[in-house]
């Protein structure tokens, strides 16, 4: 007899005979992942920062310089930004169901080349510290989502 207040199972993985997907086909869409969630949670973080300051009658001019010289908003994007970086990373190890790690490294990888490219042709006023922390953690925050779906292979019945 069953117990009635048991959960039913479900399988949380791919069975071990599912197909294997391309690398580039998931890195790329790990990497929109990325680079799309980010941009609309910078997007979305910006738009309510500046509905909170601009509560207080402050000019556009200030509204800018304020969101853009203040370390919590820097923090805050650092943050969501390398959390999309994680879930891109995810994605990709998801997708392509083989080559977990190597797939995840290179979301990283391309979400650093993409980053420094960006800065090099639209140089910003960013403090250095957020570039540091960016830079220096943006392929081991990949690697976080791929690692996310190795234990979800392995603990999946």
């Amino acid at each position: 007899m069953t117990d009635p207040y048991t959960p039913p199972r479900s399988p949380v993985k791919l069975p071990p005979d599912s197909e294997r997907r391309s690398s580039l086909g998931a890195i790329a869409l790990g990497f929109l992942a990325d680079v799309g969630g980010t941009m609309v949670f910078s997007v979305v973080v910006t738009f309510l920062a500046s509905v909170a300051l601009g509560a207080a009658s402050a000019s556009p001019e200030e509204l800018s310089l304020l969101i853009q010289h203040s370390p919590g908003f820097q923090l805050l994007n650092l943050a969501g930004g390398l959390s999309f970086t994680a879930l891109g990373g995810y994605v990709a190890a998801r997708f392509a169901n083989h080559s977990e790690y190597a797939n995840a490294f290179a979301v990283g990888l391309a979400s650093f080349v993409f980053g420094e490219a960006v800065l090099f042709a639209f140089p910003q006023d960013l403090p250095i510290w957020v570039r540091i922390f960016g830079d220096a953690l943006v392929v081991p925050a990949a690697l976080v989502g791929g690692h996310f779906r190795m234990q979800q292979k392995r603990t999946a019945p």
